[in-house]
């Protein structure tokens, strides 16, 4: 019997089916190195990408609140009551409805409303700001707000006991010249 040969088609198809093999290996291998990378990166954008819009949140949440407090002519509980309203309602508004902001003011210039990482300062009086040599007498709100990273989970899924330190809580901060 005779011995099949190949014609010079069936080689070049032969070789190149030899030539394609490792090469799938390896993209599926780069694959499998890459994804772990690009999803942690993914995963971190979109995570710091929420805490900057939770950010901006509180500081318009804080800002509201003390542009609100700026115009009370007394410093009385009923006006605590009314900058906390302000500054919930704003947060309601706006998503961020993690925090219970209830209580009663206490009496006097300042007023502390939550616990933990939930917590919101109004200081009507105290709060004063050097500004061209005169001292002013200003509102100051101050809005501290808890804040959970899925980003930790994910280091810890791809890096076991990977640990990272995140802020637990974002704070805001804002100062207005009294009117009154």
């Amino acid at each position: 019997m005779e011995a099949h040969t190949e014609s010079p088609r069936e080689q070049r198809l032969h070789a190149k089916g030899k030539r394609l093999r490792p090469e799938r290996g390896a993209q599926l291998l780069e694959m499998a190195l890459a994804l772990p990378f690009l999803l942690v990166f993914v995963v971190g954008l979109a995570d710091f990408g929420g805490a900057y819009n939770v950010k901006q949140k509180l500081s318009n949440a804080a800002r509201e609140g003390a542009r609100f407090g700026i115009s009370a002519t007394n410093l009385d509980t009923t006006s605590m009551s009314a900058v906390r309203d302000t500054v919930v309602n704003y947060l309601t508004n706006a998503g961020l409805t993690a925090c219970n902001f209830s209580g009663s003011p206490a009496s006097g210039k300042a007023s502390t409303f939550g616990s933990g990482n939930c917590v919101l300062t109004i200081d009507r009086a105290n709060a004063t700001v050097t500004s061209g040599g005169a001292t002013l007498v200003t509102t100051k709100v101050t809005l501290t707000y808890p804040l959970t990273w899925t980003f930790n989970r994910i280091i810890g899924l791809l890096v076991p006991g990977a640990n990272p330190t995140l802020p637990a809580s974002l704070t805001s901060v804002a100062f207005m010249k009294n009117i009154s």
